[in-house]
């Protein structure tokens, strides 16, 4: 199986190039990895008697969980080198620069030859792939030089036909470690690569990243002066399909006294213009966050349109529906289960094993209809309390995994 996607590689190279020629992003993807490249090469740097730790994310979700571990090594290993790649856009390059390791950089598309340079001028001792991902020629380049190759907060979702398992097979082989994040991904890793395969639970270091992010923050978010709604529901990380189901809500008689806080996923002028058309079409009675002094709002309405808040946000809400299981896959739910808050998504969690969790325990509710999120909006005090027990002890639970990859990482 593997050779047969190397083969495919190989050949899907010359397309890559000529799609590059007609698609503006297509174009820019490979010129930013060109440009890296360049900055590699001629970064100064000498791998004698260097210790050098790889990590790799896939996106913002999986660099949280490499941020955990990295900052363990900063503290315990100052000394040890750290490669940190990404591989979506999605990741801001500030995030990317900000990030606490030795050289950051995109990971280059995975074609047999990608990654020698890479290799060759830093000679890491470890590569540690997050979450879910499995880049078949870069581990394979990994494995040819003796390099240990841990996949770190591993999940994974049973592959459903023949092909797709054994590619997954195949790829997770790869790795030597797999530590995972929950017993259940365990479990079904055992079931996929077999019981000689080395698999420990340790956690998922995003928990630490969370905890650290919260508790680190000089920030105080408290709701508006007088404001005059005794609820927040705080509708995060949106989407036309989120807000198609809970704007109309707005109308609702039942829900005079609560207030709507919403943060889209995504905060271009385009996106913020067309939400506040949808907004007015229902009420007149709401605020743009960057146009107003937030502690005189006293809107039913607030719609925030920067970047940096959500996190903080959460501890002046009540109730917290997160964007994304509608139509494709949860967001973060951490952040919001950290504060207690009572959560609400879509059906699209199985990616998640930890908003799986949250929903076994009652603290999470999947919702596809207004009657619903109606329903659970009035849940009771009592019920409420136990939420907030509940979800902010389920995060506790998670404290301290990214030094327990840390720890396995070193063996």
């Amino acid at each position: 199986m593997l050779i047969t996607y190397r083969i495919l590689t190989i050949l899907l190279w010359p397309l890559v190039l000529v799609f590059s020629l007609f698609i503006p992003s297509a174009r820019n993807f490979l010129k930013v990895r060109k440009l890296d490249k360049n900055r590699i090469l001629s970064y100064p740097f000498s791998s004698k008697g260097q210790k050098v730790i790889w990590m790799h994310a896939a996106s913002v979700g999986e660099l949280d969980q490499c941020k955990a571990v990295a900052q363990v090594y900063k503290k315990k290993e100052p000394e040890t080198f750290l490669l940190q790649t990404v591989f979506s856009d999605s990741v801001r390059d500030s995030s990317l620069e900000a990030f606490p390791a030795d050289l950051k950089f995109r990971l280059p598309l995975d074609f047999p030859w990608s990654y020698n340079f890479i290799f060759d001028k830093f000679k890491p001792e470890t590569l540690v792939c997050m979450a879910w991902d499995r880049w078949p020629n870069l581990l394979l380049g990994a494995k040819k030089r003796k390099i240990q190759t841990i996949l770190a907060s591993a999940v994974i979702t049973p592959p459903k036909n023949f092909l797709k398992r054994k590619f997954y097979k195949a790829a997770f082989s790869l790795f030597d470690k797999i530590l995972t994040s929950h017993s259940s991904g365990e479990e079904k890793f055992r079931e996929l690569l077999g019981n000689k395969a080395s698999i420990k639970t340790l956690g998922d270091s995003r928990f630490d990243s969370v905890i650290q992010k919260i508790e680190s923050s000089q920030k105080e978010f408290k709701r508006p002066k007088n404001y005059p709604f005794s609820r927040v529901f705080l509708l995060a990380s949106t989407y036309e399909p989120c807000e198609n189901l809970l704007l109309p809500l707005l109308k609702e008689s039942s829900l005079q006294n609560s207030s709507f806080w919403i943060f889209p996923h995504k905060t271009d002028p385009t996106r913020i213009q067309k939400l506040e058309e949808e907004i007015r079409s229902i009420t007149e009675d709401y605020s743009l966050y960057s146009r107003s002094d937030f502690d005189s709002i006293q809107s039913k309405v607030i719609l925030f349109d920067v970047l940096g808040i959500l996190a903080h946000a959460y501890r002046a809400a009540d109730f917290a529906y997160i964007g994304g299981a509608l139509h494709n896959r949860v967001h973060n739910v951490l952040e919001p289960a950290y504060f207690g808050l009572p959560l609400l998504t879509g059906p699209r969690i199985h990616h998640a094993p930890e908003a799986i969790e949250l929903n076994h325990r009652g603290g999470l509710f999947i919702i596809q209809t207004r009657e619903e999120v109606l329903e659970i909006l009035q849940l009771s005090s009592e019920r409420k309390e136990a939420i907030r027990f509940s979800n902010r002890q389920f995060v506790e639970t998670g404290r301290g995994a990214a030094e327990r990859i840390y720890n396995e990482i070193s063996l």
